[in-house]
């Protein structure tokens, strides 16, 4: 069964929230639009979104936000008008930030455009996709997957199970967990691997026994790697 919340954020609106029971292991989606989005994963079954509207006095159009859940598929975006409408543009309107609790084990998909991404701790598949904006992951268990353009991309997971980063005009840097096993590929025009030109082609280098493979691709873009 479908429910659909909708909620318009007046001018001068105070913070809007829901919360979703779940069976622990949801499939999050979030979306926005000059505004950030923080994933945090906290013990329990509940997913909350919380929207907060930025610059509630600034005379901005209002923005509509939809929140739906169809039994663990919880989905949140903004609107940028009716939500009918499916408008690309945000102009004129009052950007909203949205501060996200979930399971650990939930599995997260994120995209913005002109806003930063950020989450802490989330174990389940992740995909993130950014245009003008930053995405951090920490504490990642599963598979990721994070692209970018004009965005840079920090990751520091606990444990691989497969990376694929792909940026434009974005650099990368990534945090090894303790002891990791990886074969880091970089193909890259225009950018460097460890302070190493990459100029056009690609590198590869092992850590460990580099049983799990981490995919970096970029154009003007540097990798840095941390053991």
């Amino acid at each position: 069964m479908l429910f659909p919340l909708l909620v318009v954020l007046a001018s001068a609106a105070a913070p809007q929230s829901w919360k979703f029971d779940t069976d622990g292991t949801p499939q999050v989606h979030v979306s926005n639009v000059d505004g950030a989005v923080r994933v945090d994963a906290v013990d329990g079954n509940s997913v909350v979104i919380e929207a907060v509207p930025e610059n509630p006095d600034s005379g901005r159009k209002a923005t509509e936000v939809e929140v739906t859940q169809e039994g663990d598929d919880i989905r949140a975006r903004v609107c940028c008008g009716p939500c009918e409408e499916r408008r690309q543009s945000c102009k004129g309107v009052s950007p909203v930030r949205f501060v996200v609790k979930v399971p650990r084990e939930a599995a997260l998909e994120v995209s913005v455009v002109n806003a930063a991404v950020t989450v802490q701790g989330v174990k389940g598949e992740q995909r993130m996709s950014a245009v003008d904006g930053r995405v951090e992951v920490n504490g990642s268990e599963r598979r990721l997957s994070v692209s970018t353009v004009k965005g840079e991309v920090v990751l520091a997971p606990r444990k691989l199970e497969g990376v694929e980063i792909s940026t434009v005009s974005g650099d990368v840097r990534l945090k090894l967990p303790e002891r990791a096993d990886a074969k880091v590929e970089f193909s890259s025009v225009g950018g460097s691997f460890n302070g190493k030109s990459v100029s056009l082609g690609s590198k590869t280098r092992t850590y460990g026994a580099g049983t799990h493979e981490v995919e970096v691709s970029t154009v003007g873009g540097s990798l840095t790697v941390q053991e």
